[in-house]
């Protein structure tokens, strides 16, 4: 059994504990690799006076989700196994079904990125930080038809979790790109420190950070008008 460093118990301890609060508070179903309540789909039809009261809402309805699905690759002890690395870039829950986000992606790109990924094993396995795995990721998959930036971003966090890795920094692509815009946020280029986002956004880690934008974007620009 290998031991856990110092900084694997904090992750594992920060993520057991909000998935017991969450499990006190129950929940709905799963979207997009979030717990689903009163909404469907990467968003949300529900208005919000503030930024505050968007982050409330984030952390009360999409937190449990979205760390139950990066706890379901922390399920050996060993880290990155062959199987979660299958799960991962097949784009798999843990229950055989077909994340949504990857949902139109087609069964022959997948197969070739788990091809392609399953080369990098060895590297994978001993990568020290979320960003390598996402390099890993990109140079592995960048040549496979149909897979784009949100299968890179995507797969690699799933990838890391299993390793016990995190971003640091909000990784910007597609829909995240469009909300960090709407905050003031220059986003011509790969990635934003949480020093640079608004206070409201210090309660998230820097993953959940790249889904709220997603979710809210269509909210963000007159939220940050209404900023207490």
């Amino acid at each position: 059994m290998r031991n856990r460093s110092g900084h694997e118990e904090l992750i594992a301890f920060w993520i057991d504990a909000i998935i017991r609060d969450a499990t006190l508070k129950g929940g709905a179903g799963m979207v997009c690799g979030k717990l689903r309540t009163k909404k469907s789909g990467c968003g949300t039809i529900r208005k919000f006076a503030t930024l505050a009261a968007m982050v409330s809402y984030f952390i009360e309805e999409y937190r449990p989700g979205e760390l139950g699905e990066l706890r379901s690759f922390q399920t050996d002890e060993k880290g990155l196994t062959k199987a979660l690395l299958e799960r991962a870039a097949l784009a798999r829950d843990s229950h055989g079904k077909r994340y949504a986000h990857q949902r139109r992606l087609t069964r022959d790109s997948l197969i070739s990125a788990h091809e392609a990924l399953r080369a990098k094993l060895g590297r994978l396995q001993k990568a020290g930080s979320f960003d390598e795995v996402w390099d890993l990721v990109r140079d592995a998959t960048s040549e496979v038809a149909g897979i784009g930036e949100l299968y890179h971003y995507d797969t690699a966090l799933r990838i890391a979790a299993a390793c016990r890795h995190a971003p640091e920094d909000v990784c910007l692509h597609a829909g995240t790109r469009i909300g960090a815009k709407r905050l003031g946020i220059r986003t011509d280029r790969e990635r934003v420190l949480m020093s640079e986002l608004p206070t409201e956004l210090h309660r998230l880690q820097a993953h959940e950070v790249e889904s709220f934008l997603c979710i809210f974007k269509n909210q963000l620009g007159a939220a940050t008008q209404r900023r207490a």
